[in-house]
């Protein structure tokens, strides 16, 4: 064997002394789900241990000398010996681990059976028994999990057997039985939520039109390609319009929306359909990101910030359109975002989208940013305050109620 002095890094997950019941403690999560072609493999390894009153000697507690690698089920493998025990506890003990070394991100079964090996001395009749200590058990590996035992032998039980150490030395023997997967099939993630974004700038293979109004600044139609399946998938609204009782009498392939720029529709229409599973985990982020900013979660800009206004404007547009059109994970990421993004420009305006909406967890949120003092005269100022006044009065009547407003 070869001299490692390294400290265990963890405690081992099974201990038991040796001889006696398995005691199997601890556990281990799956990794993601994939295809595997698995076989049964057994592995008989033998560690010769010389010089064992040297390792006595020179091995302090908690210390240990492993063996070369072996190779068991296609992964590889070691076995770690502790002379004077794995800890504290078990000094006194000899403490014998095995490991699974790195290897493939898949869990493999295995039955493991550690003996020290009996052999006869020179002019002894008697037939030793075939081991002197023998334990075993059954768990799951893991890339560099470890299991075994840290109470495998005491050193004087050891010292006194009259069949396994000799001349100086002993034989720890490992058998192995590996059930598992040597070999893992990688199955890439559903590419469907890729295709079906490329499909909304196909419109060679476009079936429906859906013009849109003015994009609030010079009042031009917009018009964009689109498939009427993916959008009566991605609304309920669109579902009626282009198959149910609001569909065209004339069956016409047109759509107009005239209550919304064209910068947020793209962006509407763009966000992440909700039965694609196998998209990336922001899909706001993923089409939106220039249009809302990255801004740190819970800022709240008092002063209000240029492109912090801008990108909650935007997540205001989003909002309302996710409200009309029934997607509510797009309201509540708008809803997110408004709120990050919360400010004295913008805190008027999203109070009353909040209350015109329903969105009653960014309604809280506001109020608690203008219930300080410093931030409300700020919202005052704001241009979306004298809209609120007039837009929602009952929200007026409850700032008073709520002593916020005076």
């Amino acid at each position: 064997m070869s001299a490692a002095a390294a400290d265990a890094d963890s405690p081992p997950l099974l201990t038991a002394t040796a001889g006696a019941a398995d005691d199997y403690c601890g556990s281990a999560d799956s990794p993601a789900a994939c295809t595997i072609v698995g076989k049964v493999e057994r592995v008989c390894y033998n560690v010769r241990v010389d010089g064992y009153s040297k390792t006595k000697e020179t091995t302090k507690n908690g210390s240990y000398i492993a063996s070369t690698e072996f190779v068991a089920g296609g992964q590889p493998w070691r076995i770690r010996y502790y002379p004077n025990g794995y800890s504290q506890s078990t000094d006194g003990h000899v403490s014998v681990f095995v490991d699974r070394v790195g290897g493939v991100d898949v869990g493999l079964h295995a039955d493991v059976q550690i003996d020290l090996v009996a052999r006869r001395r020179h002019g002894d009749d008697a037939a030793p028994p075939e081991t002197e200590v023998a334990g075993r058990f059954r768990c799951t590996f893991w890339p560099d999990s470890s299991f075994g035992f840290q109470r495998f032998i005491s050193t004087e039980k050891l010292d006194k057997s009259p069949w396994c150490v000799r001349d100086d030395g002993f034989t720890i023997r490992c058998d192995i039985i590996v059930e598992g997967p040597p070999f893992v099939v990688a199955v890439k993630p559903s590419a469907l939520g890729w295709h079906l974004g490329d499909l909304l700038g196909d419109a060679d293979t476009a079936d429906v039109s859906v013009v849109v109004g003015g994009d609030g600044r010079d009042g031009e139609e917009t018009t964009f390609a689109a498939h009427r399946y993916v959008l009566a998938a991605r609304s309920l609204v669109f579902k009626a319009q282009l198959f149910g009782p609001m569909k065209a009498d004339n069956g016409a392939a047109i759509i107009r929306v005239d209550d919304m720029r064209a910068d947020v529709f793209r962006a509407f229409l763009h966000f992440g359909p909700p039965f694609v599973v196998a998209v990336k985990p922001s899909a706001l982020g993923w089409h939106l990101g220039d249009l809302l900013g990255d801004l740190p979660p819970g800022e709240l800009d008092v002063a209000g910030d240029g492109d912090a206004e801008n990108a909650a404007i935007m997540a205001q547009h989003l909002l309302v359109a996710a409200d009309k059109y029934d997607l509510p994970r797009l309201r509540l990421v708008c809803e997110r975002k408004l709120s990050e993004s919360l400010g004295a420009g913008t805190a008027a305006t999203t109070l009353a989208l909040a209350e015109q909406h329903g969105c009653h967890d960014l309604k809280e949120v506001v109020l608690r940013f203008i219930r300080l003092p410093s931030n409300m005269e700020a919202v005052k100022c704001s241009d979306g305050f004298k809209h609120l006044l007039e837009s929602c009065p009952s929200l007026h009547q409850e700032l008073k109620s709520r002593h916020i407003l005076s």
